[in-house]
């Protein structure tokens, strides 16, 4: 080769380096911007996100499915603003409010005493020794609150018994907010994931109520508290579907990562925050270790550790396909695609005929063409580490992307095409995904849990909400008899 090629081809590769660095750069910069300096959402954060946000209590966090949990890359944010040594919540000197009962209430209603708690004589005709007054206030028009006011009599009978009227149940106190505000702002806060404060602000804007943002957190307990036993009936009936769905997506809370699993079908959804990802989290959650029905997933290990009829998530596979085409251009994994959802289409057409399962020759030309093809995608793929092996001069090559699906695809082909052979196994895990998306949604909203508890709450309490809208009940009646502690009713498909 001539000094005058040497030299032109130098000075090409010059250029390119050139180009190379300037790229390089140019991704660096990308890779080390936060939304705390640069105009990007918190939302593309990940797991470095802090654990901070200025009006919510208990909110979630940031959390993309299948981001590098340590995301080592990303620089550690750095909030500008100045820190205090002030504790949490109201400052030594803050103005506090404080429900008062009113001198005209809109509604008065006499609680009578009837007979004797000891003796049973009527006391009909005994004349009251007085009154005790309780007053609930609950939403009226708009720019109005509307007082009820219950006065219980209370009289003495000739026995010497001192007898009071009842209150109606859940009217506990001299003064309190009713069911029907309590629901309202459970319902603002999770189910359509208004955080505490501006909770507040929606009552004191529309109807001139002092409902502050620890009053809307108490209700939130209140109504965890309610839902124990919800939480257990919703156990009960997954423990004995047929089908189930899982999943799991990282959450924030106390400054550390969590994790959300779900589990559930088409009536039930059961939520379940741990520290853990793996079998330590899903055996606290208390189903999986006797569950013998199908267990729909996306291949994560630890669901393989339970002897339960696993079948995997066909929406994963081909959105692995589709990276594969899309950047290596592989025309057996598009093939392979195409494959997969005629099956599925097969699948829905029997099943309106009223099938239960595709007829065998269509399954065993279906099983073959996927054996094949599978095959000479996997020789094509050891023949190019082959390849890479000997012009890299090493004795071993990393397995590709491609390769290691392939081999998956292969070593699992009767969970992947269980669907075939039962029309009640789903095609993919999609409903799980649906599910977790509202953790998602709320954690895009306001960023973390500032507690475990905040998000114990939000578990159990979208548990319901989401297995009652399955069901086709009103979301915000099922939350009206929660916060009455109704919650153990014939409810969610129990009737």
């Amino acid at each position: 080769m001539s000094t005058e090629t040497l030299l032109k081809e130098n000075a090409q590769l010059r250029i390119r380096v050139a180009c190379l660095e300037e790229r390089c750069r140019e991704l660096e910069e990308r890779v080390s911007k936060n939304s705390q300096n640069s105009s990007k959402p918190p939302s593309s954060d990940g797991y470095q996100k802090p654990c901070k946000s200025s009006d919510s209590t208990d909110n979630p966090a940031d959390t993309d499915e299948g981001a590098d949990a340590s995301n080592n890359d990303k620089p550690n944010p750095k909030s500008l603003r100045q820190s205090s040594d002030n504790k949490s919540g109201g400052q030594k000197g803050h103005q506090g409010t404080c429900l008062k009962q009113v001198d005209n209430p809109n509604y008065i209603e006499f609680l009578q005493v009837k007979e004797c708690h000891k003796c049973q004589v009527s006391l009909l005709d005994k004349e009251s020794v007085k009154y005790i007054e309780r007053q609930v206030f609950e939403p009226g028009k708009l720019g109005e609150f509307e007082v009820t006011a219950y006065k219980a009599e209370v009289k003495i009978c000739t026995c010497g018994c001192k007898n009071q009227a009842k209150f109606p149940e859940g009217v506990t106190a001299a003064v309190q907010y009713g069911p029907a505000t309590q629901a309202v702002a459970v319902y603002l806060n999770q189910y359509d994931f208004v955080p505490y404060k501006r909770v507040s602000e929606y009552f004191n804007t529309l109807y001139k109520m002092s409902v502050s943002a620890g009053t809307v957190a108490n209700f939130v307990a209140r109504t965890d508290e309610n839902l124990a036993s919800t939480e257990e009936v919703i156990h009960d009936a997954l423990q004995e579907t047929a089908v189930a769905g899982v999943d799991e997506t990282g959450m924030r809370a106390e400054g550390s990562l969590y994790w959300l699993h779900v589990m559930r079908d088409d009536q039930w959804t059961l939520y379940y925050l741990a520290e853990k990802r793996g079998r330590e989290a899903m055996d606290a959650m208390g189903i999986l270790l006797t569950f013998a029905g199908v267990l729909v997933h996306d291949h994560w290990k630890s669901y393989f550790s339970y002897a339960a009829v696993h079948v995997l998530c066909n929406a994963h596979h081909l959105r692995e396909l589709l990276g594969i085409v899309d950047r290596y251009g592989n025309q057996l994994a598009l093939r392979l695609m195409k494959l997969l959802r005629l099956s599925w289409h097969y699948c829905k057409g029997f099943k309106t005929i009223g099938m239960l399962q595709m007829p065998g020759v269509t399954h065993e030309r279906i099983e073959k063409i996927y054996d094949r093809l599978l095959q000479r995608a996997l020789t094509k793929e050891v023949a190019y580490m082959e390849k890479q092996r000997q012009e890299l001069g090493r004795k071993k090559v990393k397995n590709t992307k491609a390769y290691n699906l392939f081999k998956r695809l292969i070593e699992f082909k009767t969970e992947t095409l269980r669907f075939m052979s039962d029309f009640t196994i789903p095609f993919d895990n999609n409903g799980s995904e649906r599910d977790i998306r509202m953790a998602k949604l709320k954690r895009k909203i306001t960023g973390c849990f500032r507690s475990a508890d905040g998000g114990a709450f939000f578990a159990r309490i979208r548990s319901y909400l989401s297995s009652a809208r399955k069901q086709g009940m009103d979301i915000y009646q099922s939350l009206f008899r929660a916060v009455q502690n109704y919650s153990n009713m014939p409810l969610l498909g129990a009737e």
